[in-house]
C-alpha cells in the first residue's frame, strides 16, 4: 500500500506540474534577435541577426559551455537575418536569408571552414527565400517555407553536398512563413509559422517517398518560433503573435512533440518570453539564444537553458 501511495504522489506531481527546469549561462556579446543557432563539435554557433540599431549584421558568434564564454568569428561575407543553420557531416550551413535593402530574400548559402576561419560559398538555392527552415535528413539539407521576391516558397529544395547541387522536392501543403523544421528518423517536421495568421499545423514530408503527411497539431497557433531535438522529441520555444489579430505580444510556450507517438506535451514556460530565436541541443541541453522580447524589432543577448 505505502508503495502505491509514492507511486500516486508521484504520478501527481508529475501530472501537476510542467517537466523540465531552466537555467542561464553567458549572455550574448550583444543583444540580437532573428538569429539562427547550431552546434557543432560541442560549441554553439549563432550567425547574423538584427542588432540594437534595427540593422541587419554580418555577425558570427561561437559558446564554449566548457568555458561559459564567447567569441567573436570572422564575419559572414555578407548582411544576412532570417537565415537557418544546418549542421551536416560537422559543417555549418547558412542558408538563404533575408538581407539589406529592406528585407530582401537571397540565393546564396555558404559552409563554415573552421580550420580556417571562413565562408565558403555552395551551390545556390533555385529560389531566394528568407524566413524558411532547413534540416538535415539523412546526407541531405532540406529546405521549406519562407518568402521569396513573389510571396510565399511553396517548393522545397533539397541539397546533395556530394555534387553542391539542389534539387525540389514536392511542395509543402500549407505555404508559410516564420516555421520551425527538425529531421527525427529520417523524416523532416515542418512546425507551425504564419502567412498572415499564426498556425499550429504540423506536416512531415518523407524524403524517401517524397510526400507530406498532417500530423498531431500543435497546442499553440505560433510563428517566430524556433526548436531543437534530442532523440525523438522535437522542442519548439517563443513565437510572435500577430498584431492584426489583437494579441500583440511574444510566446513564453514551450511545447515538446514526440515523432514516435505523435503527440505534444506542454512544458516549462520559457522565462524571457521571445521570438526571432537561435535554439540548438548540447549535451542533453536546450540553449535559447537571444531574440526579440517584444514583437517587431527588439532585441535581448539573454541566454537561457533548458533541461528537460
Amino acid at each position: 500500500m505505502r508503495t502505491a501511495t509514492l507511486l500516486l504522489i508521484a504520478f501527481t506531481t508529475i501530472a501537476g506540474e510542467p517537466a523540465g527546469s531552466w537555467s542561464k549561462v553567458a549572455p550574448l556579446p550583444e543583444p540580437l534577435q532573428e538569429i539562427s543557432a547550431a552546434t557543432v563539435k560541442g560549441r554553439i554557433y549563432v550567425v547574423g541577426g538584427i542588432n540594437t540599431k534595427n540593422e541587419a549584421t554580418k555577425l558570427v558568434y561561437r559558446y564554449d559551455p566548457a568555458k561559459n564564454a564567447w567569441e567573436r568569428l570572422r564575419d559572414l561575407p555578407d548582411y544576412r537575418h532570417h537565415m537557418p543553420l544546418v549542421v551536416l557531416h560537422d559543417t555549418l550551413y547558412a542558408i538563404g536569408g533575408y538581407s539589406p535593402p529592406n528585407f530582401t530574400p537571397v540565393k546564396m548559402v555558404l559552409a563554415y571552414d573552421e580550420d580556417h576561419d571562413v565562408w565558403i560559398g555552395r551551390g545556390l538555392l533555385p529560389e531566394a527565400r528568407g524566413a524558411g527552415a532547413a534540416a538535415v535528413v539523412g546526407d541531405q539539407i532540406v529546405v521549406v517555407g519562407g518568402v521569396g521576391p513573389g510571396g510565399h516558397v511553396d517548393s522545397i529544395a533539397i541539397f546533395d553536398p556530394a555534387t553542391d547541387s539542389w534539387h525540389h522536392g514536392a511542395p509543402i501543403p500549407t505555404l508559410r512563413d516564420h516555421l520551425t523544421a527538425q529531421a527525427v528518423n529520417g523524416m523532416l517536421y515542418a512546425i507551425g509559422g504564419r502567412k498572415g495568421q499564426n498556425f499550429d499545423v504540423v506536416e512531415a514530408y518523407d524524403i524517401r517517398t517524397n510526400q507530406w503527411t498532417t500530423r498531431a497539431k500543435m497546442p499553440s497557433t505560433r510563428g517566430g518560433l524556433s526548436s531543437a531535438v534530442i532523440g525523438n522529441v522535437i522542442y519548439t520555444f517563443g513565437g510572435e503573435r500577430a498584431s492584426h489579430q489583437g494579441d500583440a505580444g511574444v510566446y513564453e510556450n514551450n511545447e515538446a512533440y514526440n515523432a514516435a507517438t505523435n503527440t505534444w506535451t506542454t512544458l516549462e514556460p520559457l522565462p524571457t518570453p521571445r521570438h526571432g530565436i537561435g535554439v540548438t541541443a548540447l549535451g542533453g541541453r536546450i540553449y535559447v539564444i537571444g531574440g526579440g522580447p517584444h514583437t517587431g524589432f527588439a532585441q535581448t543577448d539573454v541566454v537561457e537553458v533548458f533541461t528537460p
